[in-house]
């Protein structure tokens, strides 16, 4: 395959498309207003917030359970202590008595007996018992060395994450002894944890705002026999960025949606510390592999955190940067900013936002994410050398002079996902006079369908044009299929429907469930002269 083509360019062909027929004009409305997701279960509130902090007593009780688990190292493998210990911080005030007590004993801070403060956190661990740190000490400053990395490291990812334009974390007032962010270090690999941040703030009110202090927790050593994979070092500098990352969110919004949380907390990390890689190892539940799955997935596979290459993806297109961290992320942070006076945006609604002040939409994203998911070893910066891997098509069909037609072929698509056929001329088809003639049938222009139409060729990069669509989502391509120098077609169609019905504690954005999940599409190909 050729050499790397950026995904800048990628999408800068598919906008020129998009914005030339008159009938896409209705993807292309209102930019910022018509262009944004619609949280259909809160009238007259653009974000739904008045719902974020509505639940039962069962699903406390449930919160509660899932929080014991993680804790005792007795969850599923990729159950993550930080979203769990989120959902029971959200949730405890519907608990009662024992349950309460036990609640607030779980989101507790560790013991510590011995602390150390810089100007924006404060570091506290004990040197008795199991969660005791390694007692060596150069420089005989009272502080042991290993402390030392630590405040080091998280230190530097504060200054990073402020100078790259983030809001600080909330301080706690004085709790922990200071006003600072407050790091625990304990012996957390044990419980097959990594580290986690949560909070002991006052519940925020059901109408906001949700912003929220957080406090973090780091394993006393990274002992390379509970933690394998990577130095300890390198397993220190990626948990420290992922979770201070996530009491940076804290600040914005705690409540925020937790698929949006992970998969950003995971892109930080690999903005950070590049050659570590830890967020490599997601990349079989993400889009990459499982392009069927709503992007927004949150589930005990880890499909939140293999959508860090979605983030990726972007800010490889959108490359605008400051304190070296590309802004595009940053700038949903602050559409989804819950405290005082903040947007409040859910992260669909942000996440379109930014696409509108950057000139695209979420479709033409979509659908350049989708292509570019087929080849990423061409189109990512790291693609080729990081191996991202790629999904094997929905289908693949031979074409020749004896099966000139497919027939129309059927898919029914999720929100925010995609689907692609693979068409490969076969016997009789060598001319170059040979072309491949795609017709579509989808749904209509509402749900915001797309459609690619790649040629990949014996030699050179494959060409990849976005087809353009009727309201009624009808729409035809002729492309080049002769097998002399054509490999193979493929058509790719996405679903980038975005409504919601919203605080009806789904498990997609704004805790709702999706009002354009099983849309049918349909395609069929013909070798045509």
């Amino acid at each position: 395959m050729a050499g790397h083509v950026s995904i800048h360019r990628l999408h800068t062909r598919f906008q020129a498309r998009l914005v030339v027929p008159a009938c896409l004009a209705v993807l292309l409305t209102g930019g910022l207003i018509a262009g944004l997701p619609a949280a259909s279960g809160a009238p007259g509130d653009p974000s739904g917030a008045a719902g974020k902090t509505t639940a039962s007593r069962t699903e406390a009780r449930a919160a509660l359970a899932d929080a014991r688990a993680v804790l005792a190292g007795d969850a599923a493998p990729a159950a993550d202590a930080t979203m769990t210990l989120l959902r029971l911080w959200q949730l405890r005030g519907e608990l009662t008595g024992a349950d309460r007590a036990a609640a607030d004993r779980l989101l507790s801070r560790p013991d510590a007996t011995q602390d150390a403060c810089t100007a924006d956190n404060c570091y506290h661990w004990v040197t008795t018992g199991p969660d005791a740190v390694p007692t060596g000490d150069l420089d005989g400053d009272g502080v042991p060395d290993y402390v030392q990395d630590v405040m080091d490291i998280v230190d530097g990812v504060h200054d990073t994450y402020v100078g790259a334009g983030y809001r600080a974390p909330k301080t706690d007032g004085a709790i922990g002894g200071s006003p600072n962010t407050d790091i625990y270090l304990a012996d957390v690999g044990s419980d097959n944890l990594y580290g986690y941040c949560t909070s002991d703030a006052p519940n925020p009110p059901s109408g906001g705002p949700y912003d929220a202090w957080a406090y973090c927790v780091l394993d006393n050593d990274y002992d390379p026999s509970q933690f394998p994979t990577n130095t300890p070092l390198e397993n220190l500098q990626v948990t420290a960025a992922h979770e201070y990352f996530h009491a940076v969110q804290f600040g914005y919004d705690a409540l925020e949606d937790s698929w949006l949380m992970e998969a950003t907390a995971t892109w930080a990390e690999d903005e950070l510390y590049d050659d570590v890689n830890d967020n490599l190892q997601y990349l079989s539940e993400s889009p990459l592999k499982k392009p069927g799955q709503p992007l927004d997935t949150f589930n005990d596979a880890g499909a939140q955190y293999g959508t860090w290459i979605f983030f990726r993806f972007l800010t490889e297109w959108a490359t605008d940067a400051e304190g070296g961290m590309p802004t595009l992320v940053r700038d949903i942070w602050r559409y989804a900013d819950g405290a005082a006076g903040g947007q409040d945006d859910y992260s669909m609604q942000a996440l379109s936002r930014v696409l509108a002040e950057r000139g695209s939409t979420l479709p033409v994203m979509l659908a350049t994410f989708a292509t570019a998911n087929r080849a990423p070893a061409l189109w990512y910066d790291e693609g080729a050398a990081n191996h991202y891997p790629v999904a094997a098509p929905g289908g693949t069909f031979r074409l020749s002079t004896s099966k000139k037609d497919s027939g129309w072929k059927a898919a029914r698509l999720a929100h925010l996902s995609s689907v692609t056929a693979r068409f490969v001329p076969g016997t009789g088809l060598g001319s170059s006079t040979w072309k491949l003639k795609v017709t579509l049938d989808l749904p209509d222009a509402a749900t915001k369908p797309a459609a690619v139409v790649t040629v990949y060729p014996k030699a050179g990069a494959p060409t990849a044009t976005l087809v353009p669509l009727s309201s009624s989502g009808a729409g035809t391509r002729k492309v080049a299929f002769g097998s002399t120098r054509v490999k193979y077609v493929e058509v790719t169609l996405v679903n980038a429907g975005s409504r919601y019905d919203c605080w009806t504690g789904g498990a997609y954005s704004c805790q709702g469930s999706s009002l354009d999940d099983g849309r049918k599409v349909l395609m069929r190909a013909q070798a045509v002269r």
